[in-house]
């Protein structure tokens, strides 16, 4: 079985933009094969254009209490399609 590691930062409780700036640090020293797994206070919408310049794809669905948001190297697009761990 293949698994996909996700390290996940729980950012809900952060005010902006620090939870934007903990993603970016975080993607910084993602290596290539591994996504991130971020939940968010609201969804990421003025991030979303950034990561895809800097070579990221990404994944979010709106939750009831904020955002999850999957971001991994485009190279890697396909684990976007596992679902992030509970």
């Amino acid at each position: 079985m293949n698994t996909v590691t996700a390290p996940r930062l729980d950012l809900r409780g952060l005010p902006a933009p620090q939870p934007m700036e903990r993603i970016i640090a975080c993607l910084h020293t993602l290596p290539p094969g591994q996504r991130l797994v971020a939940l968010t206070p609201m969804y990421p919408a003025p991030l979303l254009p950034m990561l895809e310049q800097m070579g990221f794809a990404w994944d979010a669905q709106t939750t009831t209490d904020g955002a999850c948001l999957v971001v991994c190297h485009a190279a890697d697009r396909h684990l976007l399609d596992a679902p992030p761990a509970p």
